[in-house]
């Protein structure tokens, strides 16, 4: 017995001599294996750079770190290293019915499977009805609401909501094609809630009163599909997709509220930031005045298919493999460096200069939904790139989204002035002939 004692006794020993001695190399070695755990990537929701987390003070690994990223925070919405980029995948149900292939039946509704083109004429006669339509080849709303995961548990708003804050006022909404998926929702949504009153004399009057400020510039082009509703508020579309000097002094001279985005047409961000600035001045002054607002959305994430030997896309089309236009198929972005648009409209907002301007958030809400565009578009009943048509850009018909970027734009609309009372509306001032 007395030599099992002994025996451990010089075991423990020489145990504890062995676990000091490792303790005094691990210090030699400025190596702290506890703080591995201690160490880790958060990342926001809105999709900001995500920043080292410690328990413990500035070590030499935690400045080898910091080191090797940008001195400064790239603007809120972008992600500009491999850290923060989001891998996404196929977050549907199994029984959704996403596809690129074949082309989109535009005699049959516009409908592939579960993706209904989002634009007026194929989703009116479907969803637009007070009373739900039985499905008759095509995706009930239901359906599409249960598809939809990416939006179904974001607050939603309805048309009603908004005709509320905006009574007796105008509503702009000026961009390009993808705005007019956002306008043309609005318009279903007119017709759905049975807000939707006959066109009156006096908006005909506006509206002719107010044309001349659109044929003064370069295109001419006035806001088309006025709707007008029960409250009082007004709303039309102008189809803009680069920034016309002529056209921010028409809309403001034309609206209320004017929310706009420019994005995807620009190609070169030098003369993007500078037409930003120039835009932003004029609806800086206007959006100050009592009962306007000024709102710029961000521009929606593309999907185009692209060979990246980083295993990175940007999905936009300008880097899209050519191959794809005639076999289409959209892929998951890796939301690296990608943003580029973006990235300058949050420099400028950011700027200070431009206070009342606001920004509509839009990009993440259509950053994972890389299987809901039209894919294959070929034999489109406009003619537009008839055999080479692949479309990762435009969005599939979905309630649920633009339900939850309504809810997004009455957040941002009550931060502003809009529902203070102005000295005159858009329409009273032109009513009274100070056009």
């Amino acid at each position: 017995g007395m030599h099992a004692y002994c025996s451990s006794n010089q075991f423990n020993s020489a145990f504890v001599l062995v676990l000091f001695g490792a303790v005094l190399l691990l210090s030699s070695l400025d190596v702290q294996p506890a703080r591995v755990a201690d160490l880790r990537w958060t990342r926001s929701d809105d999709g900001r750079r995500p920043a080292a987390v410690t328990s413990e003070g500035p070590r030499a690994e935690d400045a080898r770190l910091r080191a090797s990223l940008p001195a400064t925070r790239p603007a809120v919405g972008t992600c500009e290293s491999l850290e923060c980029a989001a891998r996404l995948g196929v977050s549907e149900p199994s029984w959704v019915d996403l596809t690129f292939q074949p082309r989109i039946d535009w005699r049959g509704g516009g409908v592939r499977g579960d993706c209904v083109a989002g634009e007026l004429e194929y989703i009116m006669p479907k969803y637009c009805s007070p009373r739900a339509k039985t499905a008759g080849g095509w995706p009930s709303e239901a359906r599409l609401r249960e598809a939809d995961v990416h939006a179904s548990g974001l607050p939603q708003a309805g048309l009603g909501e908004l005709a509320a804050l905006l009574g007796g006022k105008t509503l702009l909404v000026m961009g390009d094609s993808v705005m007019e998926q956002f306008y043309n929702t609005l318009q279903c949504l007119a017709a759905k809630e049975s807000l939707k009153v006959p066109h009156s004399a006096s908006h005909e009057s506006f509206l002719l009163a107010t044309k001349p400020l659109w044929k003064r510039g370069k295109r001419k082009k006035p806001p088309k599909l006025p709707v007008e509703v029960a409250s009082g508020m007004r709303m039309m579309y102008a189809r803009v997709t680069t920034m016309q000097p002529d056209e921010v002094e028409a809309a403001i001279g034309s609206a209320d509220v004017v929310l706009l985005n420019w994005g995807l047409h620009y190609q070169e961000m030098d003369g993007y930031r500078t037409d930003l600035h120039h835009s932003m001045a004029r609806l800086e002054a206007f959006a100050a005045e009592a009962g306007r607002a000024a709102l710029f959305q961000e521009t929606g994430a593309q999907h185009f298919k692209s060979s990246d030997r980083r295993g990175y896309a940007t999905g936009e089309w300008e880097q899209r493999d050519k191959s794809s236009d005639k076999l289409c198929s959209c892929q998951r972005t890796e939301d690296f460096n990608v943003n580029t648009r973006n990235r300058v409209l949050h420099e400028v907002l950011g700027s200070g200069s431009y206070p009342h301007v606001r920004l509509l958030p839009f990009y993440n809400l259509t950053l994972p939904r890389w299987r809901w565009h039209f894919g294959n578009c070929t034999h489109r009943p406009n003619g537009w790139n008839y055999d080479t048509c692949c479309d990762c850009t435009h969005f599939c018909f979905s309630p649920a989204m633009w339900g939850a970027h309504l809810h997004s734009l009455l957040a941002v609309l009550r931060r502003t002035a809009v529902a203070e009372k102005p000295a005159e509306t858009v329409r009273e001032r032109v009513a009274r002939g100070a056009a």
